[in-house]
């Protein structure tokens, strides 16, 4: 297989939303005069402690009489002088269900009344921009200059001064170059600072500390940027020890959490399972029942007849069943008295309480007990794998439209559920999970068994995406939408559908041949000012088209209509530099097919010029870099000049260098300057520089946990890296490291990935060289199966057929010097034989071809007249053409290793002349 492990190059724009295979969605700066701090700093709206809960949950507040000792002492703690109460920070932690974000809701509401409360963020997991962190900083400046008029000001001229401050980095979005840190501090804390500097001396500032509330911190699904908030925060509050300003975090127990809060002397900590006591359950119990009961008149005649219900042995079992949580209380009080919501539901609370004692306390048997209710209604799986995948919650007629069904099959199935799914009572209110715990159920198979929703429906809903979109389109041809005008599905297409769906899983060529013909023709119908965008969107997806099926009209196709594209955006059109980056990509991948070297040449020359369209401190300056590495990268496997990858790895490390830790594309540039390095150690066998390309590929591999879906790039990358340095080192270590990284690489492309031939080649590479050690058979038969299914995954015009047919021979050959099997060596020469007719005059592959084809051939006829079987002249015939083209070519470049091949060459016409008698031979041999 290739042994260059490089990622496919980042494609910024797939327009009909944006598909970057670095995964961000590029901002365009706007004009900043006239505009209002809001319209500044564009703010999450459903964020705070104000939104409408049953739309933006969580959902959550504190029942009258409940949780009375542990808001007392925070209201304390809150209202207290930062002289007297000197941690700034106070962590309220515990396990999911035990109430932190009712807490949460109620001391906002409390501190909210005094006056004090600077700004809240409630993170939601599944819940659109709050599951991200790169508008907090946006979101808490807008509250807080509200709350606190003074700091406007100072917001509103920070932003105009510096306004990549507003700009932030997400799935959907291409960040700032400013990291979260920098946005933090100039949007909230210096503000802050500035105006409390002020009034320091007044008396009331300094008792009454404001205070800003985040809570369900471990919501974020930005882990990195979750530590950077942490860490910013407590290194704002280390140099401003006397600020009065407070920070309530609430979240659970998570890695990557604890350690940062909890080993801070300037973090108060607060176990908030040490105070859901049972006496607040049972406050919480029977403020429910006893409404529950006063609007139930079978309840009623119920305790007329036999007195108090639920008696108090029975009140007593059901609370040590709930075990504290809240979350589990809520909703076993809401199947109690509401059922399942089925029609054919006919029991009363009365039946339905001994049934809630046997339900699984720990939310798993609740989610499966629930969920197999409607499991056999049809589109049951469709319509949970859309409220598990979705980016934000969408409302019953959107689910409907998103899937093509009707909205009543969407309630049928929700129906039944409503005791873990909050369903609305209008078709255009968002359903949404009573807790998160019921998303992560459902996309742990482990956890969910036959429940699983699996990353391969996100085509599904990618598609329907695009169907909505191109629906609406037909309505309006030619014509911009209003996204407010719009339904729910649409909206949702319009922002989410790239961004979220095109990343979450692999795609099929049928997925990719239907989103190609709905981007067809919706290209039609686009407004003239969108068409340059609707276009680069179906160049992209034919080049993705391209990385499955191989055909070269594929991406002959894409680079014509990038063409068209570019053409649409001349110079200084600002998405110019795009329109070049994606045009180079695809010219890349038309060089490796066609090794035209015009190709290459081109692209090399397309992202020059848009990395001359983002100079330094261009935000997005780092993807042209990471570009241009790329495509030099391959000019360097075909020049084998020097200053081409020496140049490559320049610009790779500057991408690096623009991707500081936590930066969520630091670990591609990691890999591709890994893979780069490689390069380089292959040419210089310089060994400092495999070892940096190792150091590169371990780091990159770190950033992308299992189940990162990038993690196969890094442990190929770095498995490649080892086998090379096995080469120079001859260390088994290293090679046997190799094979591991292979194997796992593997088992994360299963049948049918498409990066699964890749895999299968590089495995099949790491066990021949790990045979060339062990003598072990196993490993080379180990090689030839993997090389085997790889051929079977490359049929003809695959790009990769022949790497997997080199392989394959090469693996033959070895399997040939052990077992002396005619047969094997006879396919070796067949495999290399078809090789060499994949890579013609003057391709940089033929003369390693050559090489291969002559020593199989060679190898071959020595065994046959070792044991005696006939022999033909044909076949040293063609060993002999192959050395002397190989010979020519390598005599005409003036390598070194002329003296070898010549030795070769004349080894076979002697061969020859022994066999023959033919003088002519031997007359060569002496001149």
């Amino acid at each position: 297989m290739d042994p260059r492990i490089l990622e496919a190059p980042n494609i910024e724009h797939l327009d009909f939303r944006v598909i970057a295979v670095e995964g961000d969605f590029h901002q365009h700066n706007l004009p900043l005069e006239g505009k209002s701090l809001s319209e500044l700093l564009q703010p999450i709206t459903d964020a705070s402690h104000t939104r409408d809960r049953t739309r933006s949950p969580p959902d959550s507040a504190c029942q009258s009489g409940t949780r009375k000792g542990v808001i007392k002492w925070i209201v304390s703690w809150v209202s207290s002088s930062v002289l007297l109460k000197r941690q700034h920070i106070l962590w309220m932690y515990g396990y999911a269900g035990c109430g932190k974000s009712a807490i949460a809701q109620e001391i906002s509401e409390r501190v909210h009344s005094s006056g004090r409360l600077l700004a809240t963020f409630f993170f939601f997991r599944g819940a659109g921009d709050r599951e991200e962190i790169g508008r907090l900083p946006n979101t808490l400046a807008s509250q807080m200059g509200i709350s606190l008029p003074k700091t406007g000001p100072l917001i509103e001229a920070a932003v105009k001064a510096q306004p990549q401050l507003v700009q932030f980095e997400s799935r959907s979005q291409v960040g700032s170059c400013l990291s979260l840190s920098a946005r933090l501090e100039r949007l909230v804390y210096e503000p802050f600072k500035a105006v409390a500097a002020r009034a320091l001396l007044t008396k009331a500032l300094l008792s009454d500390p404001y205070l800003i509330i985040i809570d369900g911190l471990d919501e974020c699904v930005d882990k990195k940027g979750v530590q950077e908030f942490i860490a910013t925060t407590l290194k704002f509050f280390d140099h401003n020890p006397s600020l009065p300003l407070r920070v309530l975090i609430t979240s659970r127990v998570e890695q990557h959490i604890h350690p940062h809060l909890s080993t801070s002397p300037g973090v108060l900590l607060k176990d908030l399972g040490d105070h859901c006591t049972k006496k607040d359950i049972q406050k919480f119990m029977r403020t429910v029942f006893d409404a529950e009961t006063k609007a139930n008149l079978v309840i009623q005649a119920h305790i007329q007849q036999n007195g108090s219900w639920p008696g108090e042995v029975d009140s007593d079992r059901l609370v040590d069943h709930i075990g504290g949580s809240f979350i589990f209380a809520s909703t076993l009080f809401k199947f109690i008295f509401q059922g399942t919501g089925s029609s054919d539901d006919n029991l009363t609370p009365l039946d339905r309480f001994p049934l809630a004692l046997n339900i699984d306390p720990g939310l798993d048997g609740l989610y499966s007990h629930t969920l197999a209710r409607s499991a056999h209604l049809p589109y049951f799986t469709d319509i949970i794998s859309t409220l598990a995948l979705t980016a934000k919650p969408l409302p019953i007629s959107g689910i409907a439209e998103l899937l093509d069904i009707q909205a009543s099959a969407v309630a049928h199935v929700l129906v039944d559920l409503q005791a873990i799914i909050q369903v609305p009572g209008t078709d255009d209110a968002p359903v949404t999970f009573y807790h998160t715990s019921l998303r992560d159920f459902l996309t742990t198979e482990g956890r969910s068994g036959q429940l699983f929703v699996t990353p391969s429906f996100h085509p599904r809903l990618l598609i329907g995406c695009l169907s909505c979109e191109l629906r609406a389109r037909r309505r309006t041809p030619k014509v911009r939408l209003d996204r407010q005008k719009q339904t729910a599905a649409v909206q949702y297409s319009l922002e989410h559908s790239a961004t979220t769906h095109w990343k979450g899983a692999s795609f099929t060529s049928d997925n990719l041949k239907k989103m190609i013909q709905l981007q067809r023709e919706q290209v039609e119908l686009l407004p003239g000012d969108d068409r340059a965008r609707g276009l680069g969107g179906l160049a992209n997806l034919l080049y993705s088209l391209f990385r499955h099926d191989g055909v070269a009209s594929t991406i002959e196709e894409a680079v014509s209509i990038h063409h068209k594209a570019l053409s649409l955006r001349p110079h200084p059109h600002p998405d110019r530099a795009t329109s070049l980056d994606n045009l180079g990509n695809a010219l890349n991948s038309l060089f490796k097919h066609s090794q035209r070297v015009a190709d290459i040449e081109e692209a090399v020359s397309m992202h020059r010029e848009a990395l001359r369209f983002r100079p330094h401190p261009h935000p997005a300056r780092h993807y042209s870099l990471y570009n241009l590495g790329a495509a030099l990268n391959s000019l360097f496997g075909h020049s084998q000049c020097v200053a081409d990858i020496e140049e490559a790895i320049l610009m790779h490390r500057e991408a690096l260098g623009l991707r500081p830790h936590p930066h969520p594309s630091r670990h591609y540039s990691l890999n591709n300057l890994g893979a780069a390095l490689n390069s380089l150690f292959k040419h210089s066998q310089c060994v400092a520089d495999i070892k940096e390309a190792i150091s590169m590929h371990r780091e990159a591999l770190s950033l992308r946990p299992h189940p990162h879906p990038d993690r196969h790039y890094s442990l190929s990358g770095l498995g490649a890296a080892l086998n090379s340095l096995f080469g120079y080192s001859q260390c088994v270590a290293d090679i046997e490291e190799a094979v591991s990284m292979h194997r796992e690489a593997l088992s994360l492309c299963p049948h049918p990935h498409p990066s699964r031939h890749y895999s299968l080649g590089h495995l099949g590479v790491a066990l021949n060289s790990l045979f060339g050690y062990s003598q072990c058979v196993a490993d080379i038969e180990g090689a030839i199966s993997m090389h085997r299914e790889a051929l079977s995954l490359c049929p003809h015009p695959h790009p990769d057929r022949y790497y997997a047919l080199s392989g394959l021979g090469v693996a033959l050959n070895s399997l040939f010097g052990y077992s002396q099997r005619v047969a094997d060596i006879e396919e070796a020469v067949s495999m290399h034989r078809e090789a060499l007719s994949l890579r013609p005059y003057p391709h940089p592959d033929r003369p390693k071809s050559l090489n291969s084809l002559g020593d199989a051939i060679k190898k071959l006829f020595e065994h046959r007249r070792k044991v005696a079987s006939p022999q033909s002249p044909t076949d040293l015939d063609e060993a002999i053409a192959c050395t002397r083209e190989l010979l020519v070519e390598r005599c005409m470049e003036g390598l070194d290793r002329c003296d070898s091949i010549q030795y070769k060459f004349q080894s076979l016409l002697q061969l020859r002349a022994e066999m023959t008698g033919n003088q002519g031979d031997l007359d060569n041999i002496e001149r």
